[in-house]
């Protein structure tokens, strides 16, 4: 699998675990790997360590899981072709292929809206709507054509960072999933004996629409769904 491992300038941070991790994934013995980015990620939750880890994953042919680490590390670093790279090519091994083609034009528009990260873009879009309030008000003061111009530039710049803030919220909704288990069925109601609708397996991708005690309803890609243990399925981007 191509990028092999980062060399992360966040080892300091995060203890030794992350280095170590590194090692343990060098000599071939992914279970320890996992392990060792487990408690690296429980001190600093860093993109690095998210990617090193779905490697691990990967190697240990673990789609699910590999997926949810790779998407995590999107979020962190969207610009990071590596990290975009795995994620493609880890999808390429799950069961359940999507049938319907990606649309190029909406795949372009979403890239042009996630150029930076959610937390820059958060803070870059606060600052550019007080920019715009503030020439807004120099142009009811002083009606010139530079002004107005500023104002409309700002104001442009403006509503990109709020559809880049809400193309961000929508990745990181808490009710995405991945199956992590080798195959689950899908039911008619929360229980074993509920009728079974579909059978899906490890690496879907899927929304969480309803919770009932140890059981989820699951909206999987092309509308279907129905209820399934939460212990099939990992929450990729769980709420704080």
């Amino acid at each position: 699998m191509p990028a092999g491992i980062i060399l992360a300038l966040t080892i300091a941070a995060s203890g030794d675990w992350f280095g170590q991790g590194n090692e343990a994934y060098e000599a071939g013995d992914y279970q320890q790997a996992v392990a060792l980015y487990d408690s690296a990620i429980a001190r600093v939750a860093g993109g690095e360590a998210y990617f090193n880890r779905g490697n691990a994953y990967f190697k240990l042919g673990e789609v699910g899981r590999a997926i949810a680490d790779y998407l995590r590390a999107y979020v962190l670093k969207p610009y990071d072709g590596d990290i975009r790279h795995n994620l493609e090519y880890c999808r390429m091994f799950r069961p359940d292929k999507k049938t319907t083609l990606k649309n190029p034009i909406l795949a372009f528009l979403t890239a042009s809206l996630r150029l930076l990260d959610m937390r820059l873009v958060r803070v870059l879009t606060g600052v550019l709507f007080l920019m715009t309030t503030g020439a807004l008000a120099m142009v009811l003061i002083r009606a010139g054509p530079v002004w107005r111009w500023f104002t409309v530039g700002l104001g442009v710049l403006c509503v990109y960072g709020f559809a880049s803030w809400m193309s961000w919220a929508d990745m990181v909704n808490p009710k995405r999933a991945v199956v992590v288990v080798p195959e689950v069925a899908l039911r008619s109601g929360p229980g074993e004996d509920y009728k079974e609708i579909l059978v899906v397996h490890d690496g879907l991708e899927a929304i969480i629409r309803n919770r009932r005690s140890n059981y989820v309803l699951l909206q999987v890609p092309g509308g279907q769904g129905g209820w399934a243990d939460t212990s099939a399925i990992e929450q990729v981007f769980p709420t704080r």
